[in-house]
């Protein structure tokens, strides 16, 4: 029997390879797939980046953690991004821009994979289009903006889809029910719009 991979090149990694080919399946679902893009009306277009990191041991997700001085969503677990700015022309613009003044991400260094469903924040006021994206760089190399950043924080994809690591909780604001994602990383959670994001993302990468 043939083994799976044999038209490779003796002392290519296998596993590298199998993970690089699962992420261009994953540009090209991200390009085909029906996006849910939200008016913002009153509420303010935001761009978030969904940082992916290739290493040896697998693909790991980049986040942040934030400061308790900046003026939302302070202390949490997030993706680098924030408010769109007139300048920028569209999502994937701001979440570049955003990842540059959070942590010092040059935009060059990112290959932009698509773009997930929005997803709005009802307390903030806004309509966040996430931006999947692997990073071309060691993210020690970054540098974080000390008033927005208060450090980075690397989880390997495979520990996310621990069903362990995720629980869910059902609620109601103005008539409206949705649920709560949470992802407990050691003393870390993972929820809010982040949480959303993150869930989106996972239950794509399974269905690749």
């Amino acid at each position: 029997m043939r083994p799976h991979h044999s038209h490779l090149p003796r002392g290519l990694d296998v596993a590298a390879v199998a993970e690089r080919e699962r992420i261009e399946r994953l540009r090209q679902r991200l390009g085909k797939r029906d996006r849910i893009a939200l008016e913002t009306g009153r509420w303010t277009a935001a761009g978030v980046l969904v940082p992916l990191l290739t290493r040896p041991g697998g693909v790991e997700v980049l986040f942040t953690r934030r400061t308790d001085t900046v003026l939302t969503h302070k202390g949490q677990i997030s993706f680098p991004g924030g408010a769109q700015e007139p300048g920028d022309g569209s999502p994937v613009a701001a979440a570049l821009r955003e990842s540059y003044e959070e942590i010092g991400l040059d935009p060059a260094a990112v290959d932009v994979l698509g773009q997930l469903d929005d997803v709005p924040t009802v307390v903030s006021g806004f309509v966040i289009t996430p931006i999947v994206g692997t990073l071309g760089i060691d993210p020690a190399t970054l540098t974080p903006a000390p008033l927005e950043v208060k450090n980075l924080l690397v989880v390997p994809l495979r520990r996310l889809l621990d069903p362990a690591v995720h629980r869910t909780e059902d609620r109601v604001a103005d008539g409206l029910h949705f649920t709560v994602h949470y992802f407990t990383i050691d003393d870390d959670i993972i929820w809010g719009a982040t949480g959303r994001i993150l869930d989106q993302f996972l239950e794509i990468w399974q269905a690749l």
